[in-house]
């Protein structure tokens, strides 16, 4: 000691080396403390995400988490972190700090490196959690030294009302929809294929096996009939799925065929191609261009394009058919498929009208005993 009590340059020297070693010593007793866990909340605000289809423009997301982590080997610890002076809070925070760097990253490549939709990246949670901590523990472990207990995301939030996430949506839904439908033609393309060659097998096997004109006829008509209804079946299931894609509402997609099976049961095979040519082709469209619209009916009726003296278009279960002759309207009263109550319609009638209020179709029903009041109009079955 020097003279009169003082301390020398190298004592005060020494005694500040010393508080310096029992700083460190104090701090790294404090981390020592963590060997029992320590967890630290994580909270990262808002930061733009793009999906690989619509990089122009980012959606805001944000994620919360927590780590629990502990110092198991301390001699690591001191090794790995000699140069740094840590307190338990500056400690706290650098990990923080680099948690919330690995974690956005993970985040931000999700859409591209997971195939992790955007639209869907908040009902992900588990998946992008396991990405996490796949990716984001053994950085960590190795660069501070610690042992990683848990690595958990909580919650992962959207902002909806960004100009990014409306463009996504939009486009997303246009995909899909695009999606769909093209897997329903290649449905459709292979269905018809597959028709095609079981028509062909069934014609051969009709030919070498059926005896007689009028059985293979027979055959090849209901062979028809069957190939109408599969078809009508397709284009209602097709027309079903693009009216829900679309968002649109619903749009008329069940086609009426049921006119045809009811005509060949009661053997009029004749009239069921008539009814077939009017129901389940393209004929029927352009016969009915130009009708006004039938009261409860979807779909804009059409006119035929060519007139005969006395036709009427038949209202069917919401659906037009026809036109109809005087001979067949007579066959289909008496089959009760017309009544006075069913909706009819003429080239120069301005509205569909019920063929009891017609005076023209008044003999058809000379016979026949009015509808009860209060009783809906029949309609032929589909």
């Amino acid at each position: 000691m020097g003279f009169f009590g003082f301390k020398n340059r190298r004592e005060v020297e020494e005694e500040k080396q010393q508080a310096v070693e029992q700083t460190i010593r104090n701090n790294y007793m404090s981390l020592s403390n963590i060997s029992k866990g320590s967890q630290i909340n994580i909270a990262i605000p808002y930061f733009d995400v793009f999906d690989p289809r619509l990089a122009d423009y980012g959606v805001p997301v944000s994620v919360h988490g927590t780590i629990v982590y502990s110092i198991d080997d301390m001699d690591l610890f001191n090794q790995v972190n000699k140069t740094e002076q840590f307190t338990d809070e500056t400690f706290k925070n650098k990990l923080r700090s680099t948690v919330t760097k690995y974690v956005k990253g993970v985040v931000t490549n999700a859409p591209t490196d997971a195939q992790i939709p955007l639209v869907q990246i908040e009902r992900k949670i588990l998946e992008i959690s396991e990405l996490v901590q796949n990716y984001v523990t053994p950085k960590v472990e190795k660069l501070f030294g610690i042992t990683v207990r848990n690595l958990d995301i909580t919650s992962i939030n959207v902002d909806k009302d960004s100009r990014g996430y409306r463009e996504l949506k939009a486009l997303t839904a246009e995909l899909e929809k695009e999606n769909v439908l093209a897997k329903h033609k290649a449905t459709l393309s292979n269905f018809n294929l597959q028709n095609d060659l079981n028509q062909d097998a069934l014609r051969r096997q009709q030919e070498m096996n059926l005896s007689g004109q009028e059985q293979l006829q027979q055959m090849q008509l209901d062979n028809q009939r069957e190939t109408m209804r599969i078809q009508r079946e397709e284009m209602q299931r097709a027309s079903r799925l693009q009216t829900e894609q679309t968002f649109l509402g619903a749009h008329q997609a069940n086609l009426n065929a049921g006119m045809v099976n009811n005509a060949t049961d009661n053997g009029l095979d004749a009239f069921s191609n008539k009814i077939g040519s009017h129901v389940g082709s393209p004929l029927n469209q352009n016969s009915l261009a130009g009708a006004p619209q039938m009261p409860g009916m979807n779909g804009m009726p059409q006119m035929p394009q060519q007139q005969p003296a006395v036709q009427y278009m038949v209202g069917v279960n919401g659906q037009q058919a026809g036109p109809f002759n005087w001979q067949q309207l007579q066959q289909l009263v008496q089959q009760g498929q017309l009544t006075q109550q069913t909706y009819v319609w003429k080239q120069g009638m301005a509205q569909w009208a019920s063929a009891g209020q017609v005076a023209e179709l008044a003999p058809l029903f000379q016979n026949q005993a009015p509808g009860m009041p209060g009783v809906p109009p029949v309609m032929p079955s589909m």
